[in-house]
């Protein structure tokens, strides 16, 4: 992902560079988010281990989600909002209610990467980021287990926090990134009406939701070997 907008920016600074070519660039580099929240989830042991049906539930959550603080913090840590050829490509994909979003919200950003690492945790397992699926059941067998996910996310992130900036900058840190979970909610909730992003998603999910039912199975013929 990191290198996908090191090339957005060496392109921008080539005149030659033509908007095709940087509109085919903005395409790898989207395909590129949703690949890496791919590869998150599939090794994330607490969605790993739930019960199938908890695990198809939280999936569909966590995949928005995930897909949508990466690609956020990526746009941020590298300031490709301030390229006129990245927005205008951005708008022309997504919309420029989407990048509105992204904007007003880059404020609650931390420049931590820890930080933001524990924080793609912490907002996959978060009920409050929650997008509807109709045809899905959304009531968890165990809603108290999904609970402790959180709290021990949320625990671990505040005790970093206080390791690293001491108990004031904590506070005002972890304020922050509780406003940037309801910014993410915001965003979410609004990409759920571009179909380009629900496909993406869907073929996310779909792959993710197979790697992990394989891997279930290999599991399953290992132990009874």
């Amino acid at each position: 992902m990191l290198s996908f907008s090191q090339r957005l920016i060496d392109t921008q600074n080539m005149s030659q560079s033509t908007n095709k070519i940087y509109e085919e660039l903005i395409e790898q580099f989207s395909l590129c988010i949703y690949e890496t929240a791919a590869g998150y989830l599939r090794c994330n042991d607490d969605l790993r281990k739930l019960p199938f049906n908890d695990r198809s539930i939280m999936l569909r959550n966590a995949s928005n989600t995930v897909s949508c603080v990466g690609g956020a913090f990526v746009i941020q840590h590298w300031g490709l909002c301030n390229m006129n050829a990245f927005l205008n490509a951005m708008n022309t994909r997504y919309g420029t209610r989407s990048m509105d979003i992204h904007i007003w919200a880059k404020k609650f950003i931390d420049p931590d990467v820890v930080l933001i690492k524990l924080a793609i945790s912490l907002f996959a397992f978060s009920e409050n980021t929650y997008c509807y699926y109709t045809n899905i059941s959304q009531d968890l067998t165990n809603s108290i287990h999904i609970l402790e996910i959180q709290n021990k996310y949320a625990e671990l992130t505040w005790k970093y926090l206080l390791y690293k900036y001491g108990h004031y900058d904590t506070v005002k840190r972890f304020l922050n990134l509780t406003l940037w979970l309801l910014s993410i909610g915001m965003l979410t909730a609004h990409a759920q009406s571009l179909m380009l992003h629900v496909h993406d998603i869907d073929s996310v999910i779909e792959q993710t939701e197979l790697q992990l039912v394989l891997d279930d199975v290999a599991n399953i013929i290992e132990t009874n070997q």
